[in-house]
């Protein structure tokens, strides 16, 4: 009879096609059942389910939720046999048209559960969630077709927006479940149709057969009067999030939204209407000059006086009045700066003190445009700066000062740097004053140089001292000495053949010294020799040697012998002559890498055991019980101990040569 079809679908949302005036009515569920303003159409009815149902106390009541993209909100959550009424009174739901809900199923109820009514409850074809032995999930059910689509699909407790558009043209309904195509249904029979005036009832069963009902949460539910596209309904599942909890038709943008200095502010409208037409925009933009727009915008605004602003716009619906309204901030500013320079000190450093006019505290300061601070003074060397303000609202001003210092000592020396053992660097210094001296002098060529050469023996800081005038200048360079690079490899090793073996490579010498390169050779086996750690894969014995190389030239070398140790074995020869020549009188184990042996049985053509031992050195003689064997094949079965603790199992055949 009917079809499980699980979460009611969501959202429309920038659904804007051309030819005929778009309608939409959609349904938020913030405490109301009110369309969302400006739309014009009625609230949507609690109604109870016809026929003979056991009715709960309420139909249903507004209840708290996690959505599925972490927004807690109100919903509504209907009753079992109860549902919701929508009374289509402009025929929004005609031939064409698009339901949408975003929904959590929490009761199917019994067999059945309705999920729309076109019939205004006088027949039971409709759309069906429907139940399907031994599962807990449910189907759709086009009844009375029957079930369409993937059967079953639909879980309780779990959001899912559904699609349900009609092409009046082609007859055919497309089924969307979130942002897939789910089933196309070809209704040219009409049975899903709605007319003007006839309500759309929603989780509400028929007459015909009655108590086919089940239980969800509501977040979002809205009807169109046109038909949605692949495109539409993957862009409303996009935005679920913002389409399920927010109306945009009043949203606008402000740019900038704080205004520094004597300039001007666009403001735009961006929401979202379901028609270009049947509209009215009035705005408020609080005593500013209008330059340019109209309408919707853009608009090109002025204001005169600094402070906090309001522009709010009120959007009408023409048809029936309803309005919707919202107000944004905007903050204008003539904010000046001020900079106060002392520079007599003789320490290279100057102090400016930044003093905003007009604007709005608390200040922030900056001199990089990037790290502010709240105090206004700076600790300057000389050169030019761009001084930056920002104000409480966030709005920037800037100015450009030049720093120029009488007397002060400008001392600059490279950078740290490192270098290997042996070598030598020359220290790079600028100076605007001939008496300086470093210290230590120990690995310098000379200490009373500008820009001696460094060849120190470990890491060592130097530090430049400039004089001039009764003051003085310092500055370091750090020289990290890199010493003799000594290299730890894996110790020469046993490893099975075949078998990946980690190498390993270091130094205590290059910890911390970031560029190390390594170099394995021969490449042969290795699965990155440019790796410290690669994994060597070998048949055959090798020996790796490793060079560790820094980025100043500094390297060592390490060596490592891996020997491929064949796996362990043990057999009997496949044939033996105790004739009393003394040559291959016995048949002995032939073993590698085997420990003990468990047991060594002969067995002759019967099956009977003619020979057992449990000693590796002991063998047949070709005798049972003292006598000579026959010639012949014998069958023999070993199990022996290897080294490593393993146990092997062997057998096979022996020909007796007399």
């Amino acid at each position: 009879m009917k079809s499980g079809f699980l979460q009611t679908i969501a959202f429309l949302f920038l659904h804007a096609i051309c030819l005929a005036q778009n309608v939409e009515d959609s349904y938020r569920f913030t405490n109301n059942f009110s369309v969302a303003e400006p739309a014009c159409a009625p609230d949507l009815l609690q109604v109870n389910a016809l026929g003979s149902c056991t009715l709960g106390g309420t139909p249903g009541a507004f209840v708290a939720d996690n959505l599925d993209c972490q927004i807690s909100r109100t919903v509504y959550h209907t009753n079992l046999n109860y549902g919701l009424m929508y009374s289509n009174t402009a025929g929004t739901v005609s031939e064409t048209y698009t339901i949408q809900m975003y929904i959590k199923n929490t009761r199917w109820g019994k067999t059945w559960a309705r999920i729309i009514d076109f019939s205004n409850g006088q027949l039971d074809e409709g759309i069906y969630f429907k139940d399907i032995a031994g599962s807990n999930d449910r189907c759709i059910d086009f009844f009375p077709t029957g079930i369409a689509g993937d059967c079953p699909y639909f879980k309780l407790d779990k959001y899912y927006l559904l699609t349900f558009t009609r092409n009046g043209q082609t007859g055919v309904m497309d089924v969307y479940v979130n942002d897939k195509l789910f089933v196309s249904y070809d209704d040219s029979g009409k049975k899903y149709v709605g007319k003007t005036g006839v309500p759309i009832y929603i989780f509400r069963d028929d007459n015909e057969v009655s108590c086919e009902s089940g239980e969800a949460n509501f977040a979002f539910l809205s009807f169109t009067n046109y038909y949605s596209s692949q495109t539409l309904v993957s862009k409303d599942y996009q935005n679920i999030c913002s389409v399920a909890n927010i109306n945009v038709s009043a949203d606008f943008s402000i740019d900038p939204a704080a205004v520094c200095g004597n300039k001007n502010v666009k403001v735009a409208y961006t929401g979202v209407l379901p028609s270009a037409t049947g509209y009215s925009f009035h705005w408020n933009f609080d005593g500013a000059k209008i330059i340019s727009g109209s309408d919707k915008g853009p608009f090109l605004l002025h204001w005169n006086e600094e402070g906090n602003k309001k522009i709010t716009l009120t959007i009408k619906n023409e048809a029936c009045g309803k309005e919707i309204s919202n107000t944004k901030p905007a903050y204008v500013s003539f904010m000046n700066i001020s900079v106060d320079i002392d520079d007599s000190k003789c320490d290279g450093q100057a102090t400016l003190t930044v003093n905003p006019k007009n604007g709005i505290s608390p200040f922030q300061f900056s001199i990089d445009s990037i790290n502010y601070q709240a105090l206004n003074v700076f600790n300057v060397t000389a050169k030019d700066y761009k001084i930056f303000v920002k104000d409480y609202n966030g709005c920037i001003n800037d100015t450009l000062i030049t720093v120029k210092l009488n007397g002060g000592i400008e001392l600059k020396t490279i950078s740290d740097t490192t270098i290997c053992i042996g070598q030598e660097i020359q220290l790079l210094t600028t100076a605007n004053v001939t008496n300086y001296s470093w210290t230590p002098a120990a690995g310098l060529d000379n200490a009373a140089a500008l820009e001696p050469f460094a060849s120190p023996q470990q890491t060592t800081q130097y530090i430049i001292t400039a004089t001039d005038k009764g003051c003085s200048s310092q500055d370091t360079v750090a020289v990290t000495v890199i010493p003799e690079i000594k290299v730890i490899v894996t110790p020469d090793s046993d490893i099975p053949p075949n078998t990946p073996f980690q190498l390993i490579s270091s130094s205590p010498q290059l910890t911390g010294i970031s560029g190390v390169s390594y170099s394995w050779s021969p490449p042969y086996g290795l699965s990155n020799p440019a790796i410290a750690n690669p994994n060597a894969t070998l048949s055959a014995s090798q020996v790796y040697s490793v060079i560790l190389s820094t980025p100043q030239g500094c390297s060592g070398t390490g060596q490592v012998t891996l020997t491929v140790i064949p796996p362990a074995s043990i057999t009997l020869p496949d044939i033996f002559t105790p004739d009393g020549d003394g040559k291959n009188e016995m048949l002995t184990p032939i073993t590698n890498r085997i420990a003990s042996l468990n047991y060594l049985r002969i067995y002759n053509r019967w099956g009977e055991v003619i020979y057992f031992s449990k000693q590796l050195s002991q063998g047949w003689d070709g005798k049972t019980h003292g006598i000579k064997s026959d010639s012949g094949v014998y069958v023999w079965k070993m199990e022996a101990v290897t080294t490593s603790g393993e146990i092997v199992s062997r057998s096979g055949t022996v020909l007796l040569v007399r």
